[in-house]
C-alpha cells in the first residue's frame, strides 16, 4: 500500500496542471534540465573528501543558476533522512517556502523508495551504489527542483552525469529555491553569508517583487 502511495506522489509531482502560478509548461522543462554546457563554478565533496556519499556543485547553466546535488552511496535512504532533517530546520512553519520544502521533501523520499525498488530488480549484483540527482535550478522565469536518478562516470577523482532518468520536477516558489541554493552554499560549501553574498547575488536572476523579502536574509 505504502509504495502503491509513492508511485502516486511521483506521478502527482508530473502531473501539475501546465500554466500554474509560478509554472513553465514541460515542454520548457528540457532546456533547463540540459547540462551538457554545464560550467561548474564551485564544488564540494559531502559530508567529507575523506567519506564521500556525493558531491554539491554551483552551476551556471546558459541563463540559469544550478545548486546541483549528485549522491552515490550505499546507503541512499539514510542521506535523504538527512536531508529531511536539514530541510525541516531551514524551513519551520514560520518561515515563507515552509510548504514547498514539505514537498521537496515527500519528493525525495518517494524518489528514493523508487531508486531502491529499481535497484533490488538490478541485473548487476556486484554494484551496491544507489545515484540520485537533486538539481535547484533558477532563472528569470523559472523556480524548480528537479530529481533524476543518473548514470554517472568518474573523471579525475570527480564524477560526471553521463545521462540522467528523470523522476521529478517541481515547479516551486522562487523564495524557497533561491533560498535553498543559499542553505546548500553554508552547509555543503561550506561558505560564510558574506563569501555566498559575493559569489551568489552576482549569478542568481533577480528576486520577483512579489515574493518580499529577500530569502537569503530569511535564512540568517
Amino acid at each position: 500500500m505504502r509504495r502503491r502511495a509513492l508511485a502516486a506522489l511521483v506521478l502527482a509531482v508530473f502531473s501539475v496542471p501546465a500554466g500554474a502560478a509560478g509554472e513553465k509548461p514541460q515542454a520548457d522543462w528540457a532546456r533547463l534540465l540540459d547540462g551538457s554546457r554545464d560550467e561548474v563554478v564551485r564544488a564540494e565533496f559531502v559530508p567529507s573528501a575523506e567519506q564521500p556519499v556525493g558531491e554539491v556543485r554551483l552551476v551556471r547553466r546558459a541563463d540559469s543558476v544550478v545548486m546541483q546535488t549528485v549522491l552515490y552511496t550505499k546507503f541512499l535512504k539514510r542521506v535523504v533522512a538527512e536531508i529531511r532533517k536539514k530541510e525541516e530546520a531551514a524551513w519551520p512553519r514560520d518561515r515563507h517556502g515552509h510548504a514547498d520544502a514539505r514537498k521537496y521533501v515527500d519528493a525525495i523520499q518517494s524518489a528514493q523508495a523508487g531508486i531502491q525498488e529499481r535497484f533490488r530488480r538490478r541485473e548487476d549484483r556486484g554494484d551496491r551504489t544507489q545515484r540520485m540527482l537533486i538539481e535547484f535550478i533558477l532563472s528569470g522565469q523559472a523556480s524548480i527542483v528537479a530529481i533524476a536518478e543518473p548514470t554517472l562516470a568518474e573523471e579525475g577523482g570527480r564524477v560526471r552525469v553521463v545521462s540522467r532518468r528523470q523522476i521529478a520536477v517541481l515547479p516551486l516558489s522562487r523564495a524557497y529555491v533561491r533560498g535553498n541554493v543559499y542553505e546548500i552554499a553554508w552547509d555543503a560549501l561550506k561558505l560564510d553569508r558574506k563569501e555566498s553574498w559575493n559569489l551568489l547575488e552576482p549569478m542568481l536572476p533577480p528576486e520577483s517583487p512579489a515574493e518580499g523579502k529577500s530569502s537569503e536574509k530569511e535564512g540568517g
